[in-house]
């Protein structure tokens, strides 16, 4: 049922660490991601967070994990099951069927993916959340700000840095595993050892300190669709979140903060302080519908079986005498 006809989210996320969001390799150095902006009538390559890796890791990662978790999924999870809940699934089957039963069910057990829609294994389900990109706060994405901020964060200071600034670099090395001790070596590569390098590795990031404005925008949604969204979100921040790669070694840490405004269909406006006890409903929700939930997966995304396999024909006997043995069986001697 649709109870909020739109919900805009004005979302900061600050990087606690390097981040490493990568778009390609010149040579042997990783680049950051860029989209290229105007302001003040000159073009500029600014970088950016894309909306598609925010999604994931703000919204559909921590609320798959969730629903793992509350549904008990541990034993029983396929992988078109798991494609689905992490990855939105894949259109595998040549022919639509009728699913409007199944989507009944799916939008009514799993708010999650009304939201972010997905797809079964003959039909593409559209989402109500539309996440904008992640914009870098400095002075080339300024005329895009002014316009996009809402007045609470529209009063930006009069000059900010330009993108430049806020690029950094990293280097790392590997470990020569020749240099290693107690490692057996050949007389060749003995040889060799001393003439052996680390390996180096290398690429842009953006510094810890920057800002990223994040907008999001919910369209014609149930409460128990916020609610999986405010609890994804919380779930994500509450553990320790990371946005692109190399989270391994401490990139991409990251600080996501926001503020909501909306209005249901009677006009009346969304209250931010209502937001957590959506989230705790929505997870006891989950919780109560756990074997619902399980049994709905098993349906529309069952095992798939086997293939027989067929016996593998003896060459070594003419096709004669196999198709014999094959119709009658073999016959003791």
């Amino acid at each position: 049922m649709n109870e909020i006809k739109f919900a805009r989210i004005h979302g900061i996320l600050t990087c606690l660490s390097p981040l490493t969001h990568m778009a390609g390799i010149s040579g042997n150095e990783a680049l950051i991601n860029r989209h290229t902006v105007i302001n003040g009538g000159q073009l500029y390559d600014v970088p950016v967070l894309s909306g598609n890796a925010l999604r994931h890791v703000l919204v559909r990662e921590p609320g798959a994990d969730f629903i793992y978790n509350a549904c008990e999924l541990h034993d029983s999870l396929n992988v078109n099951q798991a494609w689905f809940m992490y990855n939105g699934g894949s259109l595998t089957d040549s022919t639509i069927s009728d699913n409007l039963k199944k989507i009944a069910a799916m939008q009514e057990l799993l708010p999650l993916y009304r939201l972010l829609g997905g797809s079964l294994t003959n039909q593409v389900l559209a989402g109500s959340i539309h996440v904008g990109v992640g914009r870098l706060f400095c002075e080339e994405e300024r005329e895009n700000l002014e316009k996009l901020l809402p007045p609470s964060l529209a009063a930006l200071p009069i000059k900010m840095r330009s993108c430049e600034d806020y690029i950094g670099k990293y280097q790392y090395t590997r470990t020569d595993i020749q240099r290693m001790r107690g490692i057996a070596k050949t007389s060749e590569e003995s040889e060799g050892a001393e003439k052996a390098n680390l390996m180096i590795y290398s690429g842009q990031n953006v510094i810890a300190g920057a800002k990223f404005y994040v907008p999001l925008t919910l369209k014609n949604i149930s409460k128990m669709e916020l609610g999986a969204f405010v609890a994804a979100v919380s779930d994500w921040q509450e553990s320790s979140g990371t946005v692109g790669g190399m989270a391994r070694i401490g990139h991409g840490q990251m600080h996501f903060e926001f503020t909501i405004e909306g209005k249901d269909f009677a006009g009346k406006q969304l209250e931010s302080e209502d937001l957590a006890m959506l989230a705790d409903k929505y997870r006891t929700y989950t919780v109560e519908n756990k074997d619902a939930i399980r049994v709905w997966l098993d349906e529309t995304f069952p095992a798939k079986k086997p293939k027989a396999v067929k016996p593998k024909r003896d060459k070594a006997k003419g096709d004669t005498e196999q198709l014999a043995l094959d119709f009658f069986g073999a016959v003791d001697e």
